[in-house]
């Protein structure tokens, strides 16, 4: 059963139906959203981990979170649970990114990321609250995105990231295979690894 043809009505209408039955009982009442399927800002390759990301509304003309799922989720649960994260972020106004302010309201509406905030995704109560949403609009109208065959510039820098905080840089391959610390230099608690 397919009752959307147009993706982003499917998210904006899965943004609804999860803003009534999650996030309003919860406490959270969502500010207005925009949705859309694009590749994450910033990214020029395709970051297998990343699924969404939400902009903070002062980078909208509009005055509101833009949301994005990534083209190469085609899984009608998997994106209205990715969905539902970002919206965490839009409701903190991605103030907390994945700190305290954003656990509290994963926690609250059914987002369990166990030690890892960064990977919240529903807990068992949102999960089936994700599986009546699909039941009542159907599957999600979105044919996956292969990037496993786009060829990799291999002349660009190198991303080395913090495995703990959002740090990350951007460096040469020789300078990465000649460093010698991989402690997180912003917050000392992470590893730094090739993003």
């Amino acid at each position: 059963m397919q009752k959307y043809k147009i993706r982003e009505e499917y998210l904006q209408r899965a943004v609804a139906l999860l803003n009534e039955t999650a996030f309003k009982p919860a406490g959270y009442d969502m500010p207005p959203v925009n949705v859309s399927v694009s590749w994450i800002i910033g990214n020029r390759t395709a970051n297998k981990k990343t699924l969404g990301q939400c902009s903070p509304r002062a980078s909208s003309s509009a005055g509101v979170n833009e949301l994005r799922i990534v083209p190469t989720v085609d899984d009608s649960f998997l994106a209205i649970d990715t969905l539902a994260h970002e919206m965490v972020h839009a409701y903190d106004d991605c103030k907390s990114s994945h700190g305290a302010g954003f656990r509290k309201i994963c926690l609250a509406v059914g987002l369990d990321g166990n030690s890892q905030m960064t990977y919240a995704e529903a807990g068992e109560k949102l999960g089936k609250t994700i599986k009546n949403i699909i039941a009542t609009i159907g599957e999600y109208p979105h044919a996956k995105v292969d990037v496993s065959t786009v060829k990799k510039q291999t002349t660009r820098n190198i991303k080395v990231a913090c495995d703990s905080c959002e740090f990350s840089f951007r460096t040469s391959n020789k300078n990465v295979e000649s460093m010698i610390y991989t402690g997180c230099l912003a917050c000392d608690e992470g590893t730094l690894e090739i993003a």
